[in-house]
């Protein structure tokens, strides 16, 4: 592209938030947008640049609301083999693809927010970015698990926190038979119409941002800056931190109905063949260690009326044909024997970890299929 036609671009794509050398005197942002400074995010990628390994060969990198991409490309810079930058607006996206054509650098951009990611939308990477993104969530909660699922090893997240003046301390305080610790987080009040991407909505004190990271999953969280009402932290996660006592919460399955009868005769035999996807984190073993076969995981189902009264709760099970790995499926063949009483009736399906919970317990969805008993 010729300078004049860089310049009209960027004129085009106005207004810009990230300041990025294009070469030959060419930036992409010349004035502050909103008080910040011209130069940003120079500042904090100071410290940021820091907390990644100085050499990214063969890491794959996910940038979480991306803006114009500086950071995405300062990675792609280090030699990182993959680099994916997400943002929920379409024109930061508009934009990152244009520094791209010019700087010749390959990083991949997607219009994405943050609650459509899991490892199926994205896959999994080794560093994940949430720079100056988890104020701007409505349900930072969900976005956190999200974040958790997509990263093997680390997250750095920059966010604005709860002016630490005017944080309260963190106490403890019984909530049922339970001493509980409390922690501070603000919500801040949009006006109406306020734009979830755009406004504030939630600011969480440094201790409850620690705490909400841990409750997660990672393993390891550590602040490194708290300064001018804004803080950088690093979370890490390791494979032994997911073990039996913090594997359920990663026990997430997604079912399909392949086939399946919807009526049948009194007593008769039902098949129904599913198709069961392992979308959490942790690995569903087919057979147990423990003498009971606790843990082991099955397809289970439940027989209910058609006015949700439970007929049969642990109506029949079916084994896994094997270890299911996380991002894994497989074909599961399920054999039930029908009611002798007729009516219409709901067989609901969902995975079971023996002797331990079922996998709604935790958050993870179930299957339903109407049937009718003539």
């Amino acid at each position: 592209m010729t300078r004049e036609e860089i310049l009209a671009e960027l004129k085009r794509l106005e207004p810009w938030f990230h300041r990025i050398d294009l070469g030959d005197g060419l930036y992409t942002k010349t004035e502050s947008v909103m008080g910040e400074p011209v130069d940003h995010p120079h500042g904090p990628w100071q410290t940021i640049q820091k907390l990644l390994p100085p050499d990214l060969s063969g890491r794959t990198l996910l940038d979480v609301g991306c803006n114009a991409g500086f950071y995405a490309f300062e990675a792609r810079r280090r030699g990182a083999k993959r680099v994916l930058g997400v943002d929920g607006q379409r024109q930061h996206v508009r934009q990152g693809l244009f520094v791209r054509k010019v700087l010749g650098l390959d990083v991949e951009f997607r219009r994405l927010n943050v609650y459509e990611l899991n490892s199926r939308t994205v896959g999994q990477f080794d560093i994940t970015l949430a720079l100056g993104l988890l104020y701007h969530l409505k349900h930072p909660i969900l976005a956190l698990e999200n974040l958790y699922q997509v990263t093997n090893e680390l997250l750095i997240i920059e966010t604005a926190i709860m002016p630490p003046e005017r944080t309260p301390e963190s106490f403890a305080h019984p909530l049922g038979e339970k001493q509980m610790l409390l922690h501070s987080l603000a919500f801040v009040e949009n006006p109406s119409g306020a734009k979830e991407q755009v406004f504030n909505w939630f600011l969480p004190g440094v201790e409850s941002l620690k705490a909400l990271l841990r409750t997660t999953g990672f393993s390891e969280v550590e602040v490194v800056e708290a300064k001018n009402e804004r803080a950088i932290v690093v979370c890490r996660k390791t494979k032994a931190a997911i073990d039996d006592a913090d594997a359920l919460k990663h026990f997430i399955a997604q079912l399909k109905l392949e086939q399946g009868p919807r009526e049948c005769a009194p007593a008769s035999e039902l098949t129904f063949h599913l198709r069961v996807e392992n979308i959490g984190m942790a690995r569903w073993p087919a057979n147990s260690d423990d003498v009971t076969g606790k843990g082991a995981i099955y397809l289970g189902s439940h027989l209910l009326k058609d006015n949700e009264e439970e007929v049969d709760w642990d109506y029949g099970r079916a084994h896994l044909p094997g270890d299911l790995e996380p991002g894994s499926a497989t074909e599961i063949e399920i054999k039930l024997r029908a009611p002798q009483t007729r009516g219409k009736y709901i067989v609901e399906f969902d995975m079971v970890a023996e002797h331990v919970a079922w996998f709604e317990d935790h958050g993870s969805g179930t299957l339903r299929r109407e049937l009718t008993v003539e």
